[in-house]
């Protein structure tokens, strides 16, 4: 019922104002490493390949920095990276992310895949976060800009690629950590590597439990994953599976008024959902000489109920995808070049069934079948260039049926996506990067569907024209990124705050520049910074009657900026902080920008210490240090003197141990 939520809390908020639930995760955000990044990723190719083969540049977090960390989700490890954002409107601990600034459907234009395979939803809900054990992570790759040549639609901000640990050969070892904080947080993980010289299993657990900030927002959710792997001279099999169980009461929307006399109230005291999921990854990779094939099939579902209004409305939701990838890289040599050459098909099908019980009754019915080719060569031009060349056909098939109503629609559409890009490297110190195309986005189940008055109306699927340019600096111990993009689209998809209706908006788009710097300062000492400036503009069309041209799209702070650095200042002891600055934004709701108020700009102080002593890691850490209140979302309604909000958590304290066993 979360996708529902997100997506009409407005409407229904201004009826009773705390009908949308909004809750604060736990756990404490991890800085950005300040390491440079490891030689080897994926996102880029679908194949391994050296970073320096790649005409654009990857963000990597690795898994000591995730290990570093108590973060109790993955979006707490990312919203310290320079052109992403991090919200809560979503009503659970899977907060949205949003990458170069799309707003409220920012997670609809992040595509984020796990192991190469889509997760992101064909509905208005978050990416399930918490399906996902951060022990289980070896590294999460960021590749901000359009990823739609190989992977397709929802990729227009970026794409995040989570990699999950294989087992490591012949070697036998296990762990436990338990953890407590602020706000009754019990933190639990336990896992094991089990491998010997070809076959392996490795196996990740993970319990959270928390009463959160907010009252009557208790969260209980445990998962796990499992790695079976076999490796041969000349390939590998693989059998990935993953389980999730989460349990989750809603505290409600704020007004003004309400946060005031006390932010930690709950508005709706009996709402909640439970949600429980799984997945299963089959596939394997074989190298016949230079060339490399690859398949993947897929399997993921989940099952979601959730009750709202006191009991009122009952929501009872199924989702199951499919999908198969098979994939081929093909180094040759033509006109006395090296190319390499990743072709592919991808296919998948997504079943959606979702029930309310009266007065609110529904039954909705959804599905949406996809089936791409796409091809990408890189050619290495001389020793310091290389030159890259995409496209990608699709053809969507998609459609919703309401039952009790009897509307009805389906679509099919056929989608083209290209990409040139380049990167030439200046000296050893300097290297430069290009690259333009395009990418388009589907409508999903929510937005062609109006729950309100039950009709069905088939959007448009939205479509960008896409550029970047950037730099990349080594010099000494310091490494500097400076990237510039924009981004021209039509079709945009987004709700008419004044109607209630999804729609196809004219023009709009989305410029900025990112600037991010690390330094090791010292064998001891490391330091970070990045700022981001975002720009997000209607550039024609009108909501009620009132013009949006060169209006801000709301929920897109303008300025942005981090500061950190690490410190190691007894053997095997080091201090970690961090510092968030977030600036003023455009209400949700406030598409006209007449409501005459922006949500307030905040500053967090995170710190963290960690001691590594014969097989136990110790750590302590503080989150929100300064003790500034804040909230990440907020919303107005058209003629609405005043806006509602999800208060964030003021300061917190959690402490926890973890011992390997080897």
């Amino acid at each position: 019922m979360q996708s529902f939520f997100k997506f009409h809390c407005r409407f229904f908020v201004s009826a009773v104002l705390s009908a949308s639930p909004i809750c604060a995760a736990p756990g404490y955000a991890q800085p950005p490493p300040v390491t440079v990044a490891p030689e080897v990723i994926v996102t880029a190719t679908r194949f391994t390949e050296p970073q320096q083969d790649t005409p654009v540049g990857v963000t990597v977090i690795t898994a000591e920095n995730i290990r570093n960390s108590t973060a109790a989700t993955v979006p707490e490890l990312l919203r310290q990276y320079p052109g992403i954002q991090v919200r809560d409107n979503s009503g659970s601990p899977n907060q949205q992310v949003d990458m170069r600034g799309f707003g409220i459907t920012g997670d609809q234009n992040t595509l984020v895949l796990l192991d190469g395979q889509r997760i992101s939803e064909s509905e208005l809900a978050t990416v399930n976060w918490a399906a996902i054990p951060l022990s289980a992570i070896e590294r999460i790759e960021i590749m901000r800009g359009s990823g739609a040549v190989l992977y397709g639609g929802g990729a227009t901000g970026g794409t995040i690629n989570i990699v999950t640990k294989a087992p490591l050969r012949n070697q036998k070892s296990a762990y436990a950590s338990g953890g407590y904080g602020s706000y009754n947080t019990g933190d639990y993980r336990a896992g094991l590597n089990l491998a010997g010289d070809n076959l392996g299993l490795i196996f990740n657990t993970s319990h959270l439990e928390t009463d959160n900030y907010r009252d009557s927002n208790r969260l209980r959710q445990q998962n796990a994953q499992a790695d079976l792997r076999w490796r041969g001279e000349r390939g590998t099999l693989y059998a990935k599976f993953g389980a999730d169980d989460q349990q989750l009461l809603f505290p409600g929307a704020l007004t003004e008024a309400q946060i005031a006399v006390n932010r930690r109230q709950a508005s709706t005291p009996g709402d909640f959902s439970h949600t429980t999921g799984g997945r299963i990854n089959l596939g394997g990779e074989l190298k016949l000489g230079e060339a490399e094939l690859a398949l993947n099939a897929g399997y993921r579902g989940k099952l979601a109920n959730s009750s709202f209004f006191g009991g009122a409305f009952n929501t009872s939701t199924q989702v199951n995808v499919v999908s198969l990838t098979p994939r081929a890289k093909i180094p040759f040599t033509l006109g006395g070049m090296k190319h390499t050459l990743v072709t592919g098909v991808d296919w998948d099908g997504w079943d959606y069934d979702s029930a309310t019980a009266p007065p609110f009754a529904s039954h909705r019915l959804a599905t949406q079948s996809d089936a791409a080719w796409y091809a990408q060569n890189s050619t290495q031009v001389g020793a310091a260039t290389v030159l890259s060349l995409g496209a990608r056909a699709q053809r969507v098939n998609f459609g919703v049926n309401e039952i009790i109503g009897g509307a009805n629609d389906t679509h099919d559409r056929n989608l083209r996506a290209f990409e040139v890009a380049a990167r030439h490297a200046i000296n050893d110190a300097l290297a430069i990067y290009g690259k333009f195309g395009n990418s388009f986005r589907i409508p999903n189940v929510d937005e062609n569907f109006n729950f309100f008055t039950g009709a069905v109306t088939l959007l448009e699927p939205q479509t960008s024209h896409d550029r970047e340019i950037g730099s990349e600096i080594k010099y000494g111990r310091a490494n500097y990124r400076l990237a510039l993009y924009l981004m021209d689209i039509n079709n945009e998809i987004h709700l008419d705050p004044a109607t209630g209706n999804n729609i196809n908006l004219p023009p709009t788009r989305r410029s900025g520049f990112e600037l991010e710097g690390k330094w090791e300062l010292a064998s001891s000492v490391s330091a970070f910074a990045n700022y981001t400036y975002a720009v997000a503009k209607f550039r024609a069309g009108a909501f009620g009657g009132v013009s949006v041209i060169d209006k801000d799209v709301p929920l897109v702070p303008r300025n942005s900026a981090n500061l950190g650095a690490a410190w190691e200042f007894m053997p095997r002891t080091r201090l970690n902080a961090v510092v968030n600055y977030i600036g003023e934004q455009v209400f949700d709701g406030d598409e006209t920008n007449t409501f005459g108020r922006k949500m307030p700009g905040y500053t967090l102080v995170d710190l963290k210490l960690i001691n590594d002593t014969r097989g136990w890691q110790l750590s302590a850490a503080v989150k929100n240090l300064l003790n500034q209140k804040y909230f990440s979302y907020g919303l107005t309604f058209v003629g609405f003197p005043s806006f509602i909000a999800y208060p964030a958590p003021e300061r917190s304290f959690f402490v926890s141990a973890q011992y390997t066993f080897k």
